[in-house]
């Protein structure tokens, strides 16, 4: 018979041999996520305007055309212009993301966008007012980007941040 302490340790042994059979990949075996330009198209904080969180891409004119029109929900024209901007969709596509409403200065950004593993990964940073703060208008922040068109996936990435009291959107607004 096998004494017990024996057999744990047998155990434990064959968990980690297991493990050792595939080691785990090294940084440079991966591989590196490939950075993404894009352009901002639009972005600012609408006074007044309310509305939903959005994170959505248009790959095509009619996507774009309805999304276009949602940005521009209760918004005027000089705040927003009527006419969406030209994109070509056999090359490009659009990406937007906005805070649902907020009570003060408020941001969002997207900062980077990766290709990685074969789907977009887009880093965006909210960052609302500081609970502190009191204000007199309501406002949407939103950004709007267009980048090389991407038939995959793609991810959103938010970092969390605060806006400071007194601090207007660094966008415009």
């Amino acid at each position: 018979m096998i004494p017990r302490a024996a057999l744990a340790a047998m155990a434990f042994l064959a968990f980690a041999c297991a493990g050792a059979a595939d080691p785990p990949r090294s940084a440079a075996a991966r591989p590196a996520a490939r950075t993404v330009a894009f352009q901002t198209i639009e972005q600012r904080a609408i006074p007044g305007q309310a509305g939903g969180e959005i994170r959505k891409v248009a790959r095509d004119g009619a996507a774009w055309l309805a999304l276009w029109a949602e940005l521009r929900e209760g918004a005027s024209a000089d705040l927003i212009p009527v006419e969406a901007p030209a994109i070509d969709f056999s090359r490009e596509m659009a990406l937007v993301v906005a805070m649902p409403t907020q009570s003060c200065f408020s941001e969002v950004a997207v900062q980077s966008v990766a290709k990685e593993y074969g789907e977009l990964v887009v880093h965006l940073r909210e960052a609302p007012p500081a609970p502190n703060c009191r204000c007199f208008v309501v406002a949407r922040p939103l950004h709007a980007v267009r980048l090389p068109r991407h038939d995959g996936p793609v991810r959103f990435v938010v970092e969390q941040a605060v806006t400071p009291c007194g601090k207007s959107p660094a966008a415009g607004g």
